[in-house]
């Protein structure tokens, strides 16, 4: 399809106050992350210490699915053809690409997969070759919420979808430019150790319950469709987000709230008991120092992604569509989940996953049940404007929006 000229204000811009989620767990190269940013009547950064220890031994290790991927049983397909693929990965999270994605395929196919790890230059440099006529990556792993602002701006190639098979995978992330690789929810999160626990967004808000502390991200991504389920918004109808409605909420619990910046933090506050209860992503509470140490509640959370996309111009344009379609697949899908605890991309995948690995994923079907998708159309519109408002709102409590 025929692209308009590159629009680079739009990706600096959106560089400049804080872009999307672009996560690697243990390694945890989270692209947006600033430990070192405090915001206004924010904790300490030295984090109390927990008394005791009493945390759960690590769940076994489960041994990966050996099976060959269906349509994958030529091992000449892509003989001496070669495929870079970008990524922000490190540590364990590079080592479950490696093994789920990259080393499978090139048994399966005879192709060379060579990786290489970008940290926060990684969008400005997927740009700077496109815009340069010098396209060396020909896959990369980003978060979804910049596969429509890039995509808008013409620096990536469709996704053929006569390859790429779509039948198994979520509908809601299966773009025209990019595909989902893998899940990740943001829910409630308290201290394993309570007794009772939150039934919904609206205890959150309540601080007459959980020691009246709580985290939330410093960002107006899930931040704000939380204050409307507080405020009585259901699922269905938090899109388009009522921006009025949205603020008021924060302001019943401002004062009583610690909006982080470093992912990592949510679950180390209420370990620590510093706050009562937090917003963070599920893949944070099995870092080791919080397993079994803080709890999950998926009720009400937010299902978001990263996706596999192409820059435009990559040279092995064929051979990456086919690596799209291979990683999508379920059994790629579930031996990436048995090692790291994202949603596989590939319903099916669940089937090929022990029923206790499962109820860790934010795809389990119990949880998805109660939880609902990030708009990734909605925020590629309104992300710049509402970042820039929500940290007025912050900064300036006298900016607050009115209600209309």
């Amino acid at each position: 399809m025929p692209f308009g000229p590159l629009n680079t204000s739009r990706i600096t811009r959106r560089a400049a106050i804080g872009g999307g989620v672009l996560m690697a767990l243990t390694g945890c190269s989270l692209l947006e992350d600033d430990p070192e940013a405090s915001p206004p009547g924010s904790p300490e950064d030295d984090l109390a210490q927990v008394p005791e220890a009493t945390q759960a031994p690590p769940t076994p290790t489960v041994p990966a699915i050996g099976s060959p991927v269906p349509g994958y049983l030529d091992p000449e397909r892509w003989y001496a053809r070669s495929l870079v693929v970008a990524t922000p990965g490190v540590g364990d999270y590079l080592d479950a690409l490696t093994s789920a994605f990259f080393d499978p395929f090139a048994e399966a196919t005879g192709a060379t997969v060579r990786h290489q790890s970008f940290g926060r230059d990684g969008m400005t440099n997927l740009v700077d070759q496109v815009e340069n006529n010098e396209t060396v990556w020909d896959i990369v792993l980003i978060p979804t919420g910049d596969v429509l602002p890039l995509a808008q701006d013409g620096y990536l190639e469709p996704i053929d979808y006569a390859t790429v098979d779509p039948a198994s995978l979520y509908k809601e992330s299966s773009m025209q430019h990019g595909v989902a690789a893998m899940y990740y929810s943001t829910v409630m999160t308290s201290a394993a150790a309570i007794d009772a626990a939150p039934e919904s967004w609206a205890d959150f808000w309540n601080l007459d319950l959980f020691a009246g502390t709580r985290a939330l991200r410093r960002h107006p991504i899930g931040t704000l469709e939380f204050a409307l389920l507080a405020d009585g918004v259901s699922r269905d109808d938090l899109y388009p987000i009522d921006v009025p409605r949205a603020f008021s909420s924060l302001d019943r619990i401002r004062d009583a709230t610690h909006f982080y910046q470093d992912s990592k933090q949510p679950v180390e506050l209420v370990r620590t008991g510093q706050v009562g209860l937090a917003s963070a992503w599920n893949i944070r509470s099995v870092l080791p120092d919080v397993a079994s140490l803080v709890a999950l509640h998926w009720q009400d959370g937010m299902v978001s992604a990263d996706s596999w996309a192409i820059p435009r111009g990559a040279e092995n344009l064929d051979v990456a569509m086919s690596f799209i379609d291979f990683a999508t697949r379920a059994i790629p899908g579930a031996n990436f989940s048995l090692r790291q605890p994202f949603g596989p991309a590939n319903k099916d995948a669940l089937d090929l996953i022990p029923a206790e690995v499962v109820e860790t994923l934010p795809t389990a079907p119990q949880h998805m049940r109660v939880q609902f998708f990030e708009n990734w159309a909605y925020w590629a519109e309104n992300r710049d404007t509402l970042t820039m408002q929500f940290e007025d709102w912050l900064l300036n409590p006298l900016g607050t929006p009115a209600v209309s």
